[in-house]
């Protein structure tokens, strides 16, 4: 399907962040892990997080929806079916990445197929670490089959410069471990964990299906995790929380209207550890009007680019790569110039989200500067409607429908169901809020 996008002036109502994709896969294959029922509430099912929930299935799982927001996963013995199987993993990064860890853990191993691994998205730093407790593998162009050999049980190290995920499935996998001459493990991290919110979020489901972990890391996010081995996980009944991440395309789609804005965003709760709640904080040293309502878990955005003007700024994006396409979509509407930086690792997500994201808003008339890790957007007066090519990436795809609002002319996304990867409503909100979208066949 296609979306068709028209200049839209204004936005104005109350809509409910989608459920957090991070906290949803972390909280399913954690149930997974957990002897008994587990029950989780309002999770995101489609997208990546189904290719999760396909594979858990695979290893013999049984997950079934009691009701419209509430899903029941009963475990298998609280481990991992062997399979024979080649699963899945479509362009999954946290399914390929953490499954793979959990493979130590199944007689016989696991082998997956997949985009990620034809797009050659990074894995082999996570499989060489594996090696440190046994782990073998073969990794080709279309599949990985990777299984545990012997017991052994030495420390791990890993780069954490790469990916976060690394460090997640690592968290997740070495609880289960059986070492039998010593009852715990290290995993030394050997360079700054970039993403490092995705693993505060790792160790927050972990806590609360009981399983505990040691952190010692220094100011740059290095140093070691000390893991008991032998740990259960403990069955439980787990809400996810909304998505800043999803929310953030309705903020800037508030703030950068050219006429008086106001949307209500609600299922918001600051206290879970989401780094990309720092959309807001950001958003507010550049200009924008926005009010924080804690107690009620919501956020009230007035926007109008004309009143309330943006100023551009130099922004740190390591430990937030999912707000790089909206921001990039930001740059092109504050004044002067905005910067985002350290972010080499985002060539490695979905898409090479910095390329991508340059040629598109090059394309919409804005100037930009791509660096190795760095983009530069400089202010644009008005932006050109356009055929956006977003890559398969859904962040894309939802940065570049809100930059199509405010063009001068209609814009047109193809593919436009990659974005129920994250967030499966979007469309629906945005016209509940007054934009101008159609989808076309």
């Amino acid at each position: 399907m296609k979306l068709q996008i028209t200049p839209t002036k204004k936005l104005q109502g109350e809509i409910t962040a989608p459920p957090s994709k991070s906290y949803s896969h972390r909280a399913f294959i954690a149930s997974s892990l957990a002897k008994g029922v587990s029950i989780i509430k309002n999770p995101l099912i489609s997208g990546d997080v189904k290719v999760t929930v396909d594979i858990m299935k695979s290893l013999g799982h049984r997950i079934s929806r009691v009701s419209d927001d509430t899903y029941m996963v009963k475990s298998y013995l609280g481990t991992l079916k062997s399979s024979k199987k080649i699963l899945d993993c479509k362009n999954s990064g946290t399914s390929i990445r953490i499954f793979s860890a959990l493979a130590m853990l199944v007689n016989g191993g696991l082998s997956f197929s997949g985009e990620f691994l034809k797009r050659k998205r990074p894995i082999v730093p996570l499989l060489n670490a594996l090696e440190s407790i046994g782990g073998i593998y073969n990794l080709t162009e279309n599949t990985l089959s990777i299984k545990r050999k012997g017991k052994k049980c030495n420390s791990i190290e890993l780069p954490g410069n790469i990916s976060s995920q690394f460090v997640s499935a690592l968290l997740m996998m070495c609880p289960l471990l059986n070492c039998k001459k010593k009852n715990s493990i290290a995993v030394k991290i050997t360079s700054p964990i970039t993403s490092y919110p995705y693993v505060k979020i790792t160790l927050d489901v972990l806590s609360s299906f009981g399983v505990n972990i040691q952190e010692s890391l220094d100011d740059n996010k290095v140093g070691r995790y000390v893991i008991i081995t032998g740990q259960n996980y403990r069955a439980q009944t787990y809400e996810i929380p909304g998505d800043f991440s999803s929310a953030s395309f309705f903020i800037v789609a508030a703030i950068i209207s050219p006429e008086d804005s106001n949307i209500v965003i609600n299922n918001l709760n600051f206290d879970k550890p989401q780094g990309d709640q720092k959309i807001i904080e950001i958003l507010q040293k550049m200009g924008a009007k926005i009010e924080v309502y804690r107690d009620k878990n919501s956020i009230s955005i007035n926007g109008n680019i004309n009143k309330y003007p943006l100023t551009g700024l130099a922004i740190n994006i390591e430990d937030t790569p999912d707000l790089f396409p909206i921001l990039s979509v930001v740059g092109a509407f504050a004044n002067g110039k905005t910067e985002l930086y350290n972010a080499s690792n985002i060539r490695g997500k979905e898409s090479d989200r910095i390329s991508v994201v340059a040629q598109e808003l090059s394309k919409m008339g804005v100037k930009v500067k791509e660096e190795e890790d760095k983009l530069t957007i400089y202010h644009c007066d008005e932006l050109e409607g356009v055929d956006i090519n977003h890559e398969h990436d859904h962040r894309v795809a939802m940065a570049f429908t809100v930059a199509s609002l405010f063009a001068k002319t209609p814009s047109q996304i193809s593919d436009i169901e990659v974005v129920k990867d994250s967030y499966p409503n979007f469309i629906e909100d945005m016209k509940q809020l007054g934009a101008k979208v159609d989808l076309i066949k």
